[in-house]
């Protein structure tokens, strides 16, 4: 059956857009090196491996922190982001970008002054995220202090 519609002509039909919602505000009051601190407690807890966290903000225009981690498995790498998201909006009242959501390999969690990269192990052995920034100042998660990079 064909159809003789003239450009630009209404049909009568209206589709309902949904409701219409405004996006919750993300607070910017919050310290990036407590919710870097927060989320490496957060990736601890979900049974992320080698959890690091960089201050790359004397070598870095766009971010003051990296944490870097690993996921033994697809399940709990989506599992470890999903934590991470939650608890930072819960605690922090922040919102994330996230790019990669459907890899395996790696997902990307932009916080603004945090980005959070997890990795699946065979990504982050290619990527070395580490060895490239190797001129920023490894945080000791277990203190408050930092120390020098090796």
């Amino acid at each position: 059956m064909k159809h003789n519609f003239r450009s630009g002509q209404r049909l009568g039909i209206e589709i309902y857009p949904g409701p219409v919602t405004q996006p919750l505000p993300s607070r910017t009051d919050v310290d990036p090196l407590e919710l870097t601190r927060a989320l490496a407690q957060v990736a601890i807890e979900k049974s992320a491996h080698d959890v690091i966290a960089i201050d790359v903000s004397q070598v870095s225009s766009f971010a003051s922190y990296f944490l870097i981690l690993s996921g033994s498995n697809v399940r709990l790498l989506h599992s470890v982001v999903d934590e991470l998201r939650d608890r930072a909006r819960n605690a922090f009242g922040v919102h994330v970008r996230v790019e990669g959501e459907e890899s395996n390999e790696w997902v990307l969690l932009d916080f603004g002054s945090l980005i959070v990269h997890c990795f699946s192990a065979e990504a982050r052995e290619f990527y070395q995220l580490e060895r490239l920034w190797s001129d920023a100042i490894h945080l000791d998660l277990s203190t408050a202090s930092a120390y020098e990079a090796r």
